[in-house]
């Protein structure tokens, strides 16, 4: 699992907003006005996550005109960096007194590596790690075949 904080994710934004737009964001800032979202509110903090896909989180500004940047989208631009990944993204808002409404933004990206395969193409590769004297994954394909056969 990889684990993305505030930077990270504005930098991937800014990378993937340049590449679709073909125009270089000046900026990127956070969105801190939730008039309606303001039900999700605990202890004077906002929490938006997947669930809340079309919640404007931020705005991009071009020389000439600023544009609003969704949940959603930062969601699909972190898919076009982590091709075949799940992704958990959640933006936090501090609006807490001494919060100075303070954004932060965090995504967990996970990728579903493991290939299901049968007794016998793991049997198959058992023979191919003994041939290249692999005893690491003969011992990894062994214990995975005696689960799959028992």
């Amino acid at each position: 699992m990889i684990r993305l904080e505030t930077q990270d994710i504005l930098n991937i934004s800014m990378k993937q907003i340049a590449t679709i737009f073909k125009m270089k964001p000046l900026e990127l800032r956070f969105v801190t006005d939730f008039q309606g979202e303001k039900y999700l509110l605990t202890n004077d903090k906002l929490h938006l996550n997947n669930q809340q896909y079309w919640a404007k989180v931020m705005e991009c500004v071009f020389v000439d005109h600023v544009r609003p940047v969704l949940m959603c989208e930062v969601l699909y631009f972190l898919r076009n960096e982590f091709l075949e990944s799940d992704i958990k993204l959640c933006f936090s808002y501090d609006y807490a007194e001494d919060g100075n409404d303070a954004a932060t933004a965090t995504a967990e990206i996970s990728f579903n590596d493991s290939a299901d395969l049968q007794p016998s193409e793991i049997a198959e590769l058992i023979d191919f790690a003994l041939t290249l004297q692999d005893k690491q994954w003969f011992h990894e394909l062994t214990t995975k075949y005696k689960q799959l056969t028992a």
